[in-house]
């Protein structure tokens, strides 16, 4: 009697195993899982850099933006230093685009500040400026759906 329970419960299980257990055919989610898990990882690592640089930039920015005209020399040239650490990033094809955008938006806000210590019009600079970064704020937004690992 233990024998027929025993080779019954071992045909539930052999069956069951082929069965796909779900409404999808039989075809196993799960590589589909890891490969999106292995790019959600893939993306903390990318923008881990561009997240410490972009958060000492607003630092250092808030700082010039609350600096008189003729002590903004020292926050100025923190942003220039900030600036080539994101420029010296080395990136994949993915992160181009928002990589292109932080510097281009940093490099404008910087010659504003630059503009506005030598007393000339500025706002034009720091609109553009402004404008890089938000796109590349979307861009970074844009990038979960790439792969990280092409350089």
């Amino acid at each position: 009697m233990k024998r027929k329970i025993l080779v019954l419960m071992l045909l539930l299980v052999v069956a069951g195993c082929g069965s796909g257990g779900g409404s999808d055919g039989g075809v196993s989610v799960a590589p589909a899982a890891i490969a999106e898990a292995n790019n959600k990882a893939a993306y903390d690592k990318a923008v881990l850099p561009f997240n410490d640089i972009y958060s000492r930039w607003k630092s250092a920015e808030t700082l010039a933006g609350a600096s008189a005209r003729i002590s903004l020399s020292g926050p100025v040239m923190n942003m220039q230093n900030i600036k080539r650490e994101a420029d010296a990033l080395v990136v994949s094809k993915c992160m181009l685009t928002p990589k292109a955008n932080l510097s281009a938006g940093m490099d404008s806000i910087i010659n504003g500040y630059i503009a506005f210590m030598g007393q000339n019009s500025y706002f034009t600079l720091m609109n553009t400026g402004n404008t890089y970064l938000t796109q590349y704020e979307k861009d970074l937004l844009n990038q979960k759906l790439c792969d990280f690992s092409i350089m």
